[in-house]
């Protein structure tokens, strides 16, 4: 499928930033600092980094179960970022519109390129 590629390299980038972004919240404030809310924050980062990066290597190994992983992404990471991003202002807005979109995008994108598969 066309565009596969940029997307899985994107999904993995993207996957990264956010599992360390989000183990960076769970490490440094939740455990070093003891604070509660940055752990269970750093904690849905770092899951919903691991699921868009798992994504993005399906999608880039071609995998039959990259919608799968892609609705899964996009269950777990727009409600993770909306929570973080949106009403507790914890996660800057680059990465929550990253964190909220792209799933979505991506869902979109498999959905796609399932069609079109169907259709040859």
């Amino acid at each position: 499928m066309r565009g596969q590629m940029p997307f899985a390299i994107l999904s993995i980038l993207f996957g990264a930033l956010e599992f360390a972004g989000g183990a960076q919240e769970m490490i440094y404030l939740g455990i070093l600092q003891s604070e509660t809310y940055p752990l269970e924050a750093g904690v849905l980062g770092v899951v919903a980094g691991g699921m868009l990066l798992a994504a993005g290597i399906a999608l880039l190994v071609r995998s039959r179960l990259t919608p799968t992983l892609a609705q899964t992404t996009a269950w777990i990471s727009v409600p993770t970022f909306i929570l973080t991003g949106v009403i507790t202002h914890r996660a800057g807005w680059p990465i929550t519109a990253i964190g909220i979109g792209f799933p979505l995008l991506l869902v979109l994108f498999c959905w796609k390129s399932g069609e079109m598969l169907e259709k040859s």
